[in-house]
């Protein structure tokens, strides 16, 4: 009742922000990483990293909230993704513009902050001399936000989320490391998604086109019990699947839009 006082501009706000205070309220045990809540201390800047990836989140979804039309649901963070970004299928040198294919206006409308560390001991395979310079970089991010740009697809139209908003991690590698998410982080997952959901349908007045990318991320959707579309995940070799794929469904939701009017 009290959001229906406000000004639509400032109840979206306040809405986004709630979500993002609950998404950041969620502790998470050892092997589960909340970029909103969990400083990293071997590889985060400062003890503010949180913080600064909670408003790179807050920003993201602000844009979106009220205006998108595609829902794009991955498995899980990854360490060269949100873990530092703290922005889903987004890395760290979009957000401070050393990318390439997309900059951090079409992610936040400015740009973002770096978290990670800038005097990173290289690492083969994990840091590079490129990595301590500009930030980290994601294959699948890159490739996730190819699928935006070639099917012609307005950034602020596409939101990207995951089954288990968290990124997991194996604590014997530590926090530099990617694994599978356990059946209990997925349904644990559940709930924060649903949230998500919820908070779309409200702003936007109807749930956007949602899609499952990769398996687990089809799970989670099923378990909810809504309409989707399916394609791999880019993960693993799989990047030309996937793009295949987008191709396929965005091409199909337009044609459907165009026979709806």
């Amino acid at each position: 009742m009290a959001d229906a006082a406000l000004p639509a501009d400032r109840a979206r706000e306040e809405a986004v922000r709630r979500f993002v205070c609950f998404l950041s309220g969620i502790q998470t045990p050892p092997g589960l990483f909340n970029p909103w809540r969990d400083v990293d201390p071997a590889y985060d800047a400062h003890r503010r990293a949180p913080a600064v990836r909670r408003a790179h989140l807050f920003l993201y979804l602000l844009r979106r909230v009220p205006r998108v039309e595609w829902l794009w649901v991955g498995e899980a963070l990854g360490y060269r993704g949100a873990h530092f970004s703290g922005v889903p299928f987004t890395s760290e040198r979009m957000l401070l513009g050393h990318h390439p294919l997309i900059g951090p206006e079409a992610i936040l409308g400015r740009r973002g902050r770096r978290t990670s560390r800038t005097d990173l001991s290289l690492i083969p395979g994990k840091i590079s001399p490129a990595t301590r310079a500009f930030g980290f970089a994601e294959v699948s991010a890159t490739v996730v936000w190819r699928a935006v740009r070639e099917n012609g697809l307005p950034p602020e139209a596409v939101l990207f989320f995951s089954a288990v908003p968290f990124h997991p991690y194996d604590v014997r590698k530590g926090t530099l490391s990617n694994r599978p998410p356990k059946r209990a982080e997925i349904e644990r997952g559940r709930d924060v998604l649903a949230a998500l959901l919820q908070l779309i349908e409200r702003q936007r007045g109807g749930l956007p086109r949602l899609v499952a990318v990769g398996n687990v991320a089809e799970a989670q959707l099923r378990a909810l019990g809504l309409p989707y579309e399916k394609t791999a995940h880019p993960a693993q070799g799989n990047a030309g699947r996937f793009l295949a794929g987008m191709r396929r469904i965005v091409a199909a939701g337009a044609a459907k839009i165009g026979k709806d009017r």
